[in-house]
């Protein structure tokens, strides 16, 4: 006669079972995020070259989009214009880069905004993404470009001053991070200085924090600017420029 097996023996298969799914899923999950975000900054590692090697032949960083994504593609949508692409000089006719496509791997879910890294760090909520989030209906990498007077944008917003600098001497990359939501900056580059450099901080990754948890991650180049906030002008990113080198 073929003994099977007691249900008290099957409770105890599928409790084991069970206790090696609870402890192998969140390390699954966590390995996803780790290799999400290597890959986000590999993807910076070849923007960076390429940004650079552009700078070398131009004397300028490629202006940044004023919705602030790091594509070539147009944008379209329910509440943005068909406004051409930005960054397509740096695959054509040169080809510094082969694609500058570069999607976010991290899913964009809300967006953070405030004039100061202060202001952004007071804030509980993300705001939701609405149907004229550029940047979340590209889920690109997003870039800022900017110089000693302002951040010249393509096309023009209304804080770009055509009788100072339009050429862009500094740069910045920036993904939303394994939180998914992502910084509004034109006012912390703006109204930010080194001596604001924690509240910057409060803005970056760090996985010590928790595999997902609040922050972006950045990469910068180009000049760097040392006006603190005390000067009444503008900050030129000096601030969070510095925070990214400090966690460096």
């Amino acid at each position: 006669m073929k003994k099977g097996f007691t249900l008290i023996e099957l409770l105890i298969v599928v409790a084991i079972i069970a206790i090696l799914a609870a402890i192998a899923v969140p390390n699954f999950l966590e390995a996803q995020t780790r290799s999400k975000v290597s890959r986000v900054k590999s993807d910076m590692r070849s923007m960076a070259t390429a940004l650079e090697s552009y700078y070398v032949d131009n004397n300028a960083y490629p202006n940044c989009h004023r919705f602030g994504v790091a594509t070539a593609l147009g944008l379209t949508g329910a509440d943005i214009p068909p406004w051409p692409g930005i960054l397509e000089r740096l695959s054509t006719p040169v080809g510094y880069i082969s694609s500058v496509s570069f999607k976010d791997p991290f899913i964009y879910k809300g967006r953070y905004s405030a004039s100061t890294a202060a202001g952004i760090k007071a804030l509980t909520a993300p705001t939701a993404i609405g149907t004229g989030d550029a940047a979340a209906l590209q889920n690109s990498l997003i870039y800022q470009a900017w110089n000693q007077d302002q951040r010249p944008t393509q096309p023009p917003d209304s804080f770009t001053n055509t009788s100072l600098s339009m050429t862009p001497r500094a740069w910045l990359l920036h993904s939303t991070g394994p939180d998914g939501c992502y910084y509004n900056l034109g006012g912390v580059l703006s109204n930010d200085g080194v001596d604001h450099v924690a509240d910057c901080l409060d803005m970056i990754y760090d996985p010590t924090n928790g595999t997902v948890s609040r922050g972006s991650i950045f990469r910068a180049g180009g000049q760097r600017y040392g006006i603190v906030s005390s000067y009444s002008g503008y900050k030129a990113g000096s601030g969070l420029v510095a925070a990214i080198d400090q966690q460096r």
